[in-house]
């Protein structure tokens, strides 16, 4: 296994759109290693999802795990799920807001408001077994996040207000416990709500 470089903000292939994978080429030795390869980078750089065009390959695939996750402590955990041509619908008009980060966007969070349920379909990482799966909260937003990413988008466009944009380290400091996000938001004129 190989760790993948990974594409950072301002390189165009961010801001494609990700072409289908065909079953003829999901079954090929080299892009079965390039899933694991995925997986791997995934891991060893502490994502809890990666998407093919971060590390420099248009092509609609997803990874999702979460296990003790540094960067997510709070995070539930998430079985290994590799996803090729992933498609979401059904996004639910409730909502959700929480602090996103990535991989690809260097030591930033921001605040993003995201479907609080969506449905997954999709294909197992042979392309031989339908993935169908209902997901809410945490997983709802890993998932919407990766999409995003096949489609060309990126977590800090879906921010409503870019107050809540922060470095890593400043968000650590004022915004990753309840008590000083409150004194945070109110020096920058935002309503508590939490």
């Amino acid at each position: 296994m190989a760790l993948l470089k990974i594409a950072k903000l301002g390189n165009p292939i961010l801001r494609q759109i990700a072409e289908e994978v065909s079953p003829k080429e999901c079954k090929t030795p080299s892009f079965q290693q390039f899933l694991e390869n995925m997986v791997e980078t995934m891991r060893k750089r502490d994502g809890v999802g990666l998407a093919a065009p971060q590390v420099f390959i248009s092509k609609r695939v997803i990874v999702v795990e979460a296990e003790d996750n540094p960067r997510y402590p709070e995070s539930p955990t998430l079985p290994l799920l590799v996803i090729i041509n992933p498609v979401l619908t059904n996004y639910s008009e409730e909502t959700v807001e929480s602090w996103e980060g990535c991989l690809s966007v260097d030591n930033l969070r921001g605040k993003v408001k995201r479907s609080a349920c969506v449905h997954l379909s999709g294909y197992d990482r042979f392309m031989e077994k339908p993935i169908e799966i209902e997901a809410k909260g945490f997983l709802s937003v890993v998932f919407q996040h990766e999409v995003d990413h096949l489609n060309g988008l990126l977590y800090i466009d879906r921010i409503n207000d870019l107050k809540m944009l922060s470095q890593l380290e400043e968000y650590d400091r004022y915004w990753s416990n309840a008590e000083t996000a409150n004194d945070a938001e109110a020096a920058v004129g935002l309503k508590t709500t939490h």
